[in-house]
């Protein structure tokens, strides 16, 4: 079952967001309002591609785990932790693994925006953006020239990243991905979490051909 997701981290804000829909076959759409990005608690959210099944399962597990820590301390689980939660979980599952690409972003316990990217078996990296999906080929390429300036040429101007630039920056990688990757569209489910202040969910349009 195809699907896209990405994540960016800011200064001091994590943005993550997917498309909605799930298809199959690529001509095969299964659902417009498929759940690919998951709040977990106040400064975490967890993003997934791949079989939805496994999806679930992955997502119950976690929430499992959070409910325990929370009723053991009194306290909701730190990015950092659960981050490394994530990462023993899939390596536990390594002769089986989840079919599944998860992102996890958030805020961090100094307040800065953080994204881990994970491979199946639970090989982790904390970097500044992440793409899973049928939509990554596209939009790796397009962060590493607008947020990591990689691609860029000397001269060129790097304006520094801020909530709103990334937000817009999120909006061009998803009506990108849509134009060229049948299996991408319908709407942009975007969750932004912000130090300091409640997470926020917008959903908003894509082409839906």
């Amino acid at each position: 079952m195809k699907s896209s997701t990405c994540a960016l981290a800011g200064e001091n804000f994590a943005i993550v967001a997917s498309d909605t829909r799930m298809s199959q076959m690529e001509i095969n759409i299964i659902t417009r309002d498929a759940e690919k990005v998951h709040v977990l608690n106040d400064s975490v959210i967890l993003a997934t591609s791949g079989f939805y099944g496994d999806v679930l399962q992955l997502k119950r597990v976690l929430q499992s785990r959070l409910h325990k820590y929370r009723f053991d301390y009194r306290t909701d689980m730190s990015c950092d932790l659960m981050a490394e939660l994530l990462a023993r979980n899939l390596y536990y599952r390594r002769f089986f693994p989840y079919y599944t690409g998860a992102i996890l972003a958030g805020i961090d316990e100094n307040g800065k925006g953080a994204v881990f990217s994970y491979d199946p078996i639970g090989c982790v990296e904390r970097i500044a953006y992440a793409a899973t999906g049928a939509a990554e080929p596209m939009m790796i390429p397009f962060f590493d020239c607008q947020v990591g300036h990689v691609t860029l040429a000397d001269e060129a101007e790097r304006p520094p990243l801020t909530l709103q630039r990334a937000i817009s920056l999120m909006k061009d990688a998803f009506r990108t991905a849509a134009e060229r990757e049948i299996s991408t569209g319908d709407k942009i489910h975007l969750v932004i979490a912000e130090a300091g202040k409640p997470i926020q969910q917008v959903h908003l349009p894509l082409r839906e051909d």
